[in-house]
């Protein structure tokens, strides 16, 4: 009865995508925002509600209608890269783990789909935003050696490593707030809808309250230390100029350097920040220090975000601050007399 129940609910929602992304399509307005967000939202929930097995159904047969009655194939292979990003992402909300570990592992999934798709299906799509990042990124320095003092006496090695910064940099950010935007609408929606597991309803409360919990949510050690490791051993590779010479696998190793890199700065700061708070700082001295420690980021990010990241690490492994943290929001969560359950329960 619950596989029927199941099977029906699929397929009645897999009609509604698809008279949704024709009626959106067909009138102009479903590129851009509704593909890259809608799909992958409205496939999300599918996967809350249905379960894996019948979202991957609904996928096939949704996008296989599509293409033959748009007669577009370009829509159709769009539409699938948000639906597997939406399935991804209800996969890994509905795991036992952190909302940053979620949101980490994804945005690098995502970087591998997006990247798959720009190399076999750019031409179908109309576009590559590989092949517009670098052409922005080239054309900016270009703008600033022209009309930059200080750039303009600079060698030509280090405009190139600075368009390659600026293209990369571009790269990652395009999975990163794809997957940020669709996990957080995808929470928020599937409380609304009380469709959320009771791990899903966990980070809802984590992500719903991050003001509260942003200083007691971390990435788990394992996930942590093992970007960690890629970074600090990919990056000895950059400095010695060792490529593979495939541009797509440069991307895609390159996305998840800086994906790692903005995960762990994130979790430096904010590790840091609750240090300063356990040891007894003001809050006055918690403020300088982030708003000095973003100044010395713009001004020299080689230095600041290394030695940021080194702390944290040391911090981490003397005084255990990870576990104690993690364990510290397990209790908040667990605490049905708390403020921040409280607030939940009202809602």
């Amino acid at each position: 009865m619950n596989k029927t129940r199941k099977l029906t609910e699929a397929s009645l929602l897999t009609a509604i995508f698809i008279v949704v992304t024709i009626i959106s399509v067909g009138s102009g307005i479903g590129y851009g925002f509704y593909l890259d967000y809608l799909v992958p939202v409205f496939y999300l929930l599918i996967y809350l509600r249905c379960g894996w097995k019948y979202s991957i159904i609904s996928g096939i047969s949704g996008v296989t209608i599509i293409m033959f009655v748009l007669g577009n194939a370009g829509t159709a292979v769009w539409a699938s890269q948000g639906i597997m990003l939406g399935i991804m992402c209800g996969f890994l909300m509905d795991r036992d783990s952190s909302p940053l570990d979620d949101m980490m592992i994804g945005t690098m999934i995502a970087a591998v789909i997006m990247v798959f798709i720009d190399v076999y299906a750019s031409q179908l799509i109309g576009f590559s935003f590989i092949k517009d990042f670098r052409e922005a990124s080239l054309k900016a320095v270009e703008f600033m050696s022209r009309n930059m003092g200080n750039m303009q006496n600079m060698s030509p090695e280090f405009m190139k490593y600075y368009a390659d910064f600026m293209f990369y940099v571009c790269a990652s950010l395009l999975p990163l707030g794809t997957v940020i935007v669709v996990y957080i609408i995808g929470l928020l929606g599937g409380h609304r809808l009380r469709m959320l597991s009771k791990n899903a309803k966990k980070k809802y409360i984590i992500i719903r309250n991050f003001k509260i919990t942003s200083g007691l949510a971390f990435c788990s050690g394992k996930v942590f230390y093992l970007t960690l490791l890629y970074v600090v051993v990919f990056g000895g590779l950059k400095r010695f100029g060792i490529e593979t010479g495939v541009v797509y696998i440069d991307v895609i190793l390159n996305c998840f350097y800086y994906i790692g890199v903005y995960f762990m700065l994130r979790e430096a700061i904010s590790g840091i920040q609750s240090y300063l708070i356990i040891r007894g700082k003001k809050t006055f001295t918690v403020k300088a220090f982030t708003i000095l420690y973003l100044v010395l980021i713009l001004m020299m990010f080689q230095i600041a975000i290394p030695i940021a990241i080194m702390f944290f690490v040391y911090i981490d492994i003397a005084f255990k601050l990870r576990m104690k943290l993690t364990e510290r929001l397990n209790a908040v969560i667990a605490d049905k007399e708390s403020e921040l359950m409280q607030k939940y329960m009202k809602k």
